[in-house]
């Protein structure tokens, strides 16, 4: 897996993997598709980027199942770990 985008129930996922003093940090970017981004912060540190990016996914992943992240605009949502980017 490359620093792709992935489509994911009406979503768009980009998983990254930023090095960071001998390991990885997972960081995702999320789109949905009013084309609102919002972006996670550290997930966490591993040995490999492609660990990290494989855990960015499967955690946007579950913070849609789960309803954490914006559909819409106007869907109210349960706290979330993203935060909405500024253009």
């Amino acid at each position: 897996m490359e620093n792709g985008e992935v489509t994911y129930k009406s979503f768009v996922l980009r998983p990254l993997a930023a090095y960071d003093d001998g390991m990885y940090v997972a960081m995702l970017i999320l789109r949905n598709g009013d084309g609102i981004q919002t972006a996670s912060g550290v997930l966490g540190s591993f040995a490999c980027a492609l660990d990290a990016r494989r855990f960015a996914l499967k955690h946007g992943m579950d913070e849609i199942d789960q309803g954490a992240v914006p559909k819409t605009e106007s869907q109210p949502r349960r706290q979330s770990a993203f935060r909405t980017l500024q253009a």
